[in-house]
C-alpha cells in the first residue's frame, strides 16, 4: 500500500532547537478497524485522533501523547492493493537506521499492521530549496544528503523514491531526513547517489537545478 511517509517532518530523536519531535504511526486501512485504532491509541497513551487529509492512499490523522507530544497516523485506504506495506516499512527503515538514516523505527503492531517511528517537525525539500538559505548551508545539506544516499548504497538499500518532487526528503534544520522506505528494496541495483545527482545537477529544466546552480554560483 503506498503509504507517503512525507507528510511534512521526520527523523531522529529530539535534539534541541525549535523543532519539536514527534511520532508517525502507519495504518494499514481495511484490515484496520476504528476499534482497533482506538484500542491502539489507548495502549499507547495517545488520543484525540483527528484526520487532518486526505491522500492518494491514505488518511492522515492528528492525535497526541499523554506529555502533549503530536503524532501523526496514516490510515491507508481499504482498496489499497498493498498488503505487506507494515512488514515492508519495518524491515527497510529498520535496516536504514542501523546506518543512522530515516525516522526512528518504534514500535510494528503486526496483528494491527501498524508502524510506529520517530515523527520530527520540518519541511519538504521541494519547498525549502526555493527559500531563503546561503551558498553554505546548501552545500552542507548536499553533503549531508549524499552521505545518506551512499550509506544506503553501500547497504545495498535501493529507496526507489528520491528524485521526482524531493517529496521523500525533509529538512529539520538544515539538514536532510529521508523518509518512506516502503517501496525500498534489497533485490533490484542499487542507485540512489546516482538518482540524487541527476535530480539535484543534471535534469534538465528542473527548476530544483537551476536554484542549486544559482545558489552555487555554478
Amino acid at each position: 500500500m503506498p503509504l507517503r511517509t512525507a507528510l511534512y517532518m521526520p527523523q531522529a530523536p529530539a535534539r534541541t532547537g525549535r523543532f519539536r519531535v514527534n511520532l508517525i504511526l502507519t495504518f494499514r486501512s481495511g484490515v484496520t478497524s476504528m476499534g482497533e485504532l482506538e484500542e491502539f491509541l489507548s495502549e499507547n497513551g495517545l488520543s484525540g485522533a483527528k484526520k487532518i487529509s486526505k491522500g492518494w492512499s491514505s488518511d492522515i490523522f492528528l492525535a497526541q501523547d499523554a506529555k502533549g507530544r503530536k503524532c501523526v497516523l496514516k490510515v491507508l485506504h481499504a482498496k489499497s492493493n498493498r498488503r505487506h506495506m507494515s512488514q515492508k516499512e519495518t524491515e527497510f527503515l529498520r535496516l536504514a537506521n542501523t546506518i543512522g538514516v530515516g525516522p526512528h523505527w518504534l514500535k510494528t503492531d503486526s496483528s494491527r499492521n501498524i508502524v510506529m517511528m520517530e515523527f520530527i517537525d520540518g519541511v519538504p525539500f521541494s519547498e525549502w530549496i526555493f527559500g531563503k538559505i546561503s551558498k553554505t548551508e546548501l552545500k552542507n545539506f548536499i553533503d549531508s544528503l549524499i552521505e545518506q544516499a551512499r550509506k544506503l548504497d553501500e547497504i545495498g538499500l535501493d529507496h526507489g523514491q528520491l528524485a521526482g518532487k524531493g517529496k521523500n526528503i525533509l529538512v529539520r534544520g538544515g539538514m536532510p531526513v529521508i523518509i518512506d522506505f516502503e517501496k525500498a528494496s534489497r533485490s533490484r541495483k542499487v542507485h540512489n547517489v546516482k538518482v540524487l545527482e541527476s535530480f539535484l545537477f543534471r535534469s534538465k529544466d528542473s527548476g530544483v537545478v537551476k536554484r542549486i546552480s544559482e545558489l552555487l554560483g555554478c
